[in-house]
């Protein structure tokens, strides 16, 4: 077995069992190709009760969370995402001329204060939309309590699955009709089974699958609405555990975050210094300064460890803050149910030995 850490999943690298279902069972819920399908959808239900107006979204998001947006007709501005102290801090305006707010929690972490603010959008009659994504293993199926009147999201981020998910809390949500997208998923699928193959040590050529997966996304970006769900993904759906990948990204993200804490450095370190028990990482995001960030990055890439950097800039983001952006400083580290503690700590010793020579 080959011990490359990171990138993307493969096929039979996540936990079967009895355990909680990933999505609840609740009425309403739209099953959909992507998070960008899913959102897509939202915001046609929007537009059946009034025109396209002002989206105001977080600044820290990916350009998929804004080109919806922008597709549909709405005109789209920011409120800032920060790298605070003891996580993420948003600087929320106190009062908004918008139509609709996207609201999103980061990495698994939750934020009290984002509630808060959700409450009082929604009793000025604003819409609010969840991007539940980042949250979705919370314990409880806490992502679908949120304050808001859509809950939205994308469930591949956390296991080889091509699928999005939407509802609308008060009242049905009318989906368009839905239709196979078999160039996308036949892409994904096949990388999935190719790097599978690989990982375990079979002669398969590593670019086969990752330009397939890059094909993929290159087809999504074109072809994402009113697009369904694949069999494969269904079937996948209604076997994973979300008990044990909770348990496992937990466990491995505690371990982590403390085994970074006690490099003791200024430099590097973990946006969220605490894992609390009702958080359930995606990833393990690290911060540190823009001129390091990328000398780290390729320092793991050189080691083996393939973490994301989120996300890439795009001339539809815009910043007014005095504060360095999080594209400019973060490196998500893997933390999830593929992996075991002694991968962890592989990932601390790794950005300890970058320390010792910057």
């Amino acid at each position: 077995m080959r011990r490359e850490i990171g990138s993307e999943f493969w096929t039979d690298c996540q936990p079967n069992g009895n355990g909680a279902r990933i999505l609840p069972e609740l009425d309403g819920v739209h099953l959909v190709l992507s998070g960008r399908t899913a959102l897509d959808c939202v915001l046609l239900d929007i537009l059946r009760s009034k025109p396209a107006g002002k989206a105001l979204l977080p600044s820290y998001c990916c350009h998929t969370m804004i080109e919806p947006f922008l597709a549909r007709g709405f005109t789209v501005a920011f409120f800032e995402v920060y790298a605070g102290a003891d996580g993420i801090e948003f600087d929320l305006p106190a009062e908004t001329d918008c139509d609709v707010v996207l609201l999103a929690e980061y990495f698994g972490f939750g934020s009290p204060a984002l509630r808060s603010y959700a409450q009082k959008l929604q009793e000025c009659g604003k819409t609010v939309v969840f991007d539940a994504t980042h949250s979705l293993l919370q314990p409880a199926y806490r992502a679908f309590s949120f304050p808001a009147d859509y809950i939205c999201g994308s469930v591949r981020k956390w296991t080889d699955i091509n699928m999005g998910f939407c509802l609308k809390t008060q009242g049905p949500m009318r989906c368009p009709p839905l239709e196979d997208c078999p160039d996308y998923t036949g892409l994904r699928n096949r990388a999935f089974d190719l790097k599978r193959a690989y990982m375990r040590g079979e002669t398969v050529d590593k670019q086969t699958f990752l330009q397939m997966f890059s094909e993929a996304e290159a087809c999504l970006e074109q072809n994402y609405r009113g697009k369904a769900a694949d069999e494969r993904s269904w079937k996948l759906l209604s076997v994973l555990d979300a008990d044990l990948m909770r348990s496992r990204r937990w466990e491995n993200a505690l371990l982590l975050t403390q085994a970074v804490n006690d490099l003791r450095s200024e430099r590097v370190r973990c946006l969220f210094p605490t894992v609390r028990t009702d958080d359930c990482p995606l990833f393990v995001p690290l911060v540190t300064s823009p001129e390091l960030r990328d000398a780290l990055h390729t320092h793991l890439v050189q080691q083996g460890l393939f973490f994301p950097r989120h996300w890439p800039r795009t001339g539809d983001h815009t910043f007014c803050g005095s504060r360095t952006p999080l594209f400019d400083t973060e490196i998500s580290a893997v933390c999830d149910q593929r992996y075991i503690p002694g991968d962890m700590q592989r990932i601390a010793a790794e950005i300890g030995r970058f320390l010792l020579h910057v």
